[in-house]
């Protein structure tokens, strides 16, 4: 069975593009020199879209023959060509929206784009939002993102956690390349595995997403693009150090092996030597260790026979050692054993993805996803102990047609899930094998860009739930060109995976209770489901010539179950099935505009009441600010060598678990002050022939903040009170990094002209 499925695996397929169309924007310099036009908008009329990179080239995966392609960006005119051909490479050039003698206009991006033809609400996060801060993998690449919280989940394990919609991260649906990725073990410390400079772009969307990615998806998407051999530059080398000894080395590259056959190497590696102190409390802040991390990927592309193919294979290994530094130790026992920390994870993964675009049928594609991971978590927390073990296996089969024209299009098809999980938590053992089979359909209607319409509906099968079934819909109506407005609604259904979505409860001594509802359903619980509705406005105008935009979101997610973690005993965590209400409203204003030339300004305003029964009372959910407000500004210097980002958080007041039976109750407040986070970051880029080199100088936390006492009874880590998972603020203080990337281009369209 291992052996045939590695066949499928290598020689299979997956469903990530139909036909792709590899091009360039550009324009015209003063010299009469094609220059690459960055961040320009690629859109099929009604369907994908995707932004150029630096050099102005781009990649469209699901275009056929017979397509109208989009090509807009504030300052230049909008121009739409009619695909003619997808074998050979398009390029396009954009004019000023204003044509003046002796005037050069240059358009510059914030970071982020938004597709205003889309009837989802989509963000991309391309290349310039992440070089904004030290993205060095997944968890830190929201830093400049309103829409997106990230917290340190406790005060010794040194990992980051997400929240979105007033929810934590595994009620977003995560994906990679557009396959499922954040489940499971994946869901604590997942976020930390794929680096930064891996990551081509994100796309995010928030609420019920599309029933094509599957039936998990709470409060929305976050979907990440790694680079790919066909489009990625041809080698880039970027290296990383901060003041905690932190220290990360990252070398990509491809090779065309032939005209339609690429391959690509993405290695990673990352050292953390240094246990430091800073709050004198005997505990390291951030923990050693190391990461080596690589990944292999194939491409393959015929044009003349509708075929495409894409491989790939990745291995990682993550290594984490925390807890009490020795000399503090031996100061306050002699009989005790240290209270140590590992956290040691051990994953590799195949995926493949294929599709089939039938020439003589316009628009009409079909493609397979499928994908194999094997994990393997082994972590320690003093003397509680947690393995385990998780072996899924994915396969996703999509059909894509037309309803007599391309403004009516369909997808139905079929999916497979099996999750194979063991875990080992102190004396117990819980084991499940989860088996999903499922089946799809999913219309879109488009009239006129003035109304669109994505309606799916999806029924599952589980081995322990039965069938379940998961409609979802997606409205855009436009007032005018500038005036949009967005509505969603959508069910979801996920199983709780209490350990690995919990796993930073397990730095504390606190007794964990289980209280089973269904002693047929894994662990004893029935599954997490509900829904989400939500709507969206965007207004674009102008001032003072220059584009600006604002939005307003509201979201609602009403839980029908829910796995409640109830922490308001401070010797106990208790988990059982909601009993009474639960939903999380939230709604943001975000406000961007560019006042001057290269100077662009993102503001943005959240409001979430996020409210659960507990034990019989509707209370605030901890841990989560009530109101955030963020503001960032970029600017870029004419000559494009320097680049000045700077971004200001404030993090309203959380409710904290009540402590009051415990003696250290008195030394807690029920609410964490407001509080700021300031971080900046300057980089200087310069130019040669085919190449560039960045150097930046960073900073986190720039007024020092730090929570006082993060470790609740720091000094006796086996006591029943000892609990470092207790935290609402920043625990390390300021941190000063520097970094330098260097890459090499390769001119795609150019290469492309000389073989022809």
């Amino acid at each position: 069975m291992k052996q045939l499925f590695f066949i499928l695996a290598l020689a299979g397929c997956n469903f990530m593009s139909l036909a792709q169309i590899n091009g360039s924007v550009f324009e015209f310099d003063q010299n009469k020199k094609q220059v690459g036009i960055p961040s320009a908008i690629v859109q099929i009329k009604h369907g994908e879209f995707t932004s150029t990179d630096s050099l102005g080239f781009f990649s469209l995966l699901t275009a056929k023959k017979g397509d109208t392609l989009i090509f807009s960006l504030t300052g230049y005119k909008t121009e739409s060509v009619i695909l003619k051909s997808i074998e050979k490479p398009l390029a396009v050039n954009l004019s000023s929206g204003v044509m003046l003698n002796e005037v050069e206009i240059a358009y510059r991006t914030s970071g982020t784009d938004i597709s205003y033809l889309s009837a989802m609400k989509l963000e991309i996060l391309n290349e310039r939002s992440l070089m904004k801060a030290a993205c060095c993998n997944l968890s830190e690449s929201f830093e400049t993102n309103p829409s997106i919280d990230v917290n340190f989940a406790d005060a010794v394990t040194g990992t980051k956690q997400i929240q979105m919609l007033g929810l934590s991260g595994q009620y977003a649906q995560i994906t990679k390349e557009n396959m499922p990725y954040m489940r499971g073990l994946a869901n604590g410390y997942g976020l930390t595995f794929i680096p930064g400079t891996w990551i081509k772009s994100i796309q995010l969307s928030k609420g019920a997403g599309s029933v094509v990615n599957g039936f998990e998806s709470f409060t929305g998407q976050i979907n990440t693009e790694l680079h790919d051999p066909a489009t990625m530059d041809k080698f880039t080398f970027n290296s990383y150090v901060n003041q905690n000894g932190r220290n990360e080395y990252n070398l990509d590259f491809k090779q065309a092996v032939t005209k339609n056959f690429s391959t690509n190497w993405l290695a990673h590696t990352s050292f953390n030597p240094l246990a430091e102190d800073h709050n004198s409390d005997g505990f390291a802040d951030i923990p050693t260790g190391r990461q080596y991390n690589i990944m292999k990927k194939w491409n393959y592309e015929n044009p003349k026979t509708g075929f495409e193919g894409k491989w790939g294979a990745s291995y990682l290994k993550d290594e984490r050692l925390g807890g009490q530094i020795s000399k503090h130790h031996a100061a306050h026992s002699d009989t005790l054993a240290p209270y140590y920390i590992g956290i040691n994870n051990e994953k590799w993964e195949l995926f493949s993805k294929t599709g089939y675009v039938f020439r003589k049928k316009p628009g009409t594609s079909m493609g397979l996803q499928l994908s194999y991971l094997n994990h393997d978590q082994n972590n320690y927390f003093g003397s509680t102990i947690y393995n385990s073990t998780q072996k899924t296996f994915y396969a996703n089969y999509i059909f894509q047609g037309i309803i007599k024209t391309t403004d009516n299009t369909y997808k139905v098809g079929a999916s497979y899930l099996d999750d194979d999980i063991n875990e080992k938590f102190q004396l117990f053992r819980f084991n499940r094998k989860e088996q999903v089979a499922g089946a799809f359909a999913e219309l879109a209607i488009n009239r006129k860009e003035k109304f669109n319409m994505v309606a799916g509906f999806r029924v599952d099968h589980h081995n322990y739930y039965g069938v379940f079934y998961t409609p979802r819909l997606h409205l855009r109506y436009a007032f005018t060109s500038n005036s949009i407005l967005r509505l969603s609604g959508g069910r979801a259904l996920r199983t709780a995976n209490i350990f690995a979505d919990n796993a930073y409860l397990m730095a504390s001594n606190r007794q964990w209770t289980l209280q089973p509802s269904d002693l047929a359903m894994p662990y004893g619980l029935k599954p997490e489901t509900g829904w989400n509705y939500g709507l969206n406005f965007t207004q674009r105008f102008k001032i003072n010539y220059r584009e600006a935009y604002i939005t307003i979101d509201a979201y609602r997610t009403d839980f029908e179950d829910q796995v409640v973690i109830d922490l308001d005993n401070p010797n106990e965590i208790l988990i059982y099935n909601l009993k009474g209400p639960s939903y999380s409203n939230t709604a943001q204003f975000e406000f961007n505009m560019e006042p001057r030339k290269r100077f662009f300004v993102k503001t943005a305003y959240r409001y979430v009441d996020t409210r659960v029964t507990y034990r019989g009372s509707l209370l605030e959910k901890p841990m989560i600010s009530t109101n955030r407000a963020f503001i960032n500004f970029s600017y870029e210097t004419r000559n494009e060598h320097w680049q000045f980002d700077f971004t200001t958080q404030f993090n309203g007041s959380k409710r904290l678990p009540v402590r009051m039976s415990s003696p250290y109750g008195t030394l807690y407040e029920s609410r964490s002050p407001d509080f700021y986070n300031l971080l900046g970051q300057i980089t200087y880029l310069t130019k040669f022939k085919r190449s560039e080199l960045h150097i930046y100088l960073g900073v986190e936390n720039l007024l020092n903040y730090k929570q006082a006492n993060p470790i609740v009874d720091a000094g006796n880590p086996y006591s029943k009170y000892f609990d470092a998972s207790m935290v609402w603020g920043p625990i390390y203080g300021r941190m000063i990094y520097a970094g330098l990337r260097f890459k090499i281009k390769e001119l795609t369209w150019l290469k492309f002209k000389e073989d022809k």
